[in-house]
């Protein structure tokens, strides 16, 4: 059996892990990071035209401080559309791709005169979507309300199968996790252990982090979101 190393915060392993097992693989988990949310005080919503999330942890720190579903909900991909609805947004909108896609989305969807563009989100964040507002003339507001923080070493259970070979794949979801991920392989000194590993990446920005290192097999999502991650994990049995 193929065994396939999830490195997603354990709050978005799930459905992934699901659809992974449906395909005949053993899971097994490494969060690379943790997802710690800010309390504050409820979100101010007066001139708010419409809530951007950038990720299904956006999503969840924004449930933790306002009761309002009442905007519509422009969402990044399928994981963060997904978490929207479940959360109680009723119009809820899915650019299936990345932050450029997202940017896209809000141009067809929004006008530059009828409010601003909340983004919930962390301090660190992928892309530059206010850039991408901006240029258009969209007042962009990015409320920080929580962290990723990164792991400060591998689970033992993982360092163990690395050394035994008996990972075959792991799957990468962002740069972050990416570059997390081969620092604490190279504290632990088992860089060389990735050699023969199938790496599944969602961009090719993820991909590239790992360049450097020889005998991997790169293989890249054609779309960034988890649909296309999958599909391109059933075609490598």
């Amino acid at each position: 059996m193929i065994t396939h190393l999830v490195t997603r915060p354990q709050a978005d392993q799930e459905p992934f892990a699901s659809e992974l097992r449906l395909l005949g693989r053993e899971v097994c988990f490494d969060a690379v990071f943790d997802i710690v949310f800010q309390n504050s005080a409820e979100l101010d919503l007066s001139d708010v035209q419409a809530v951007l999330f950038t990720s299904a942890n956006g999503v969840r720190a924004y449930q933790l401080n306002s009761k309002d579903r009442s905007l519509p909900a422009l969402c990044v991909g399928q994981s963060s559309a997904e978490a929207a609805r479940e959360c109680g947004f009723e119009r809820v909108y899915s650019a299936n791709g990345d932050v450029g896609d997202l940017a896209k989305l809000v141009r067809a969807k929004l006008s530059t005169k009828s409010g601003v563009l909340l983004h919930p989100a962390a301090s660190k964040i992928a892309g530059d979507l206010q850039v991408d507002l901006d240029q258009f003339g969209y007042v962009y507001r990015r409320e920080i309300l929580y962290e990723a923080m990164s792991s400060k070493v591998l689970l033992q259970q993982t360092c163990q199968m690395l050394k035994e070979n008996k990972i075959n794949e792991i799957s990468f979801f962002s740069p972050r996790s990416s570059k997390v991920f081969l620092a604490l392989v190279s504290q632990e000194n088992l860089v060389s252990s990735l050699e023969g590993l199938t790496i599944y990446c969602l961009s090719k920005a993820v991909a590239d982090c790992f360049e450097q290192i020889c005998g991997v097999k790169l293989l890249v999502s054609e779309q960034p979101n988890r649909a296309d991650m999958i599909k391109l994990i059933a075609l490598n049995k």
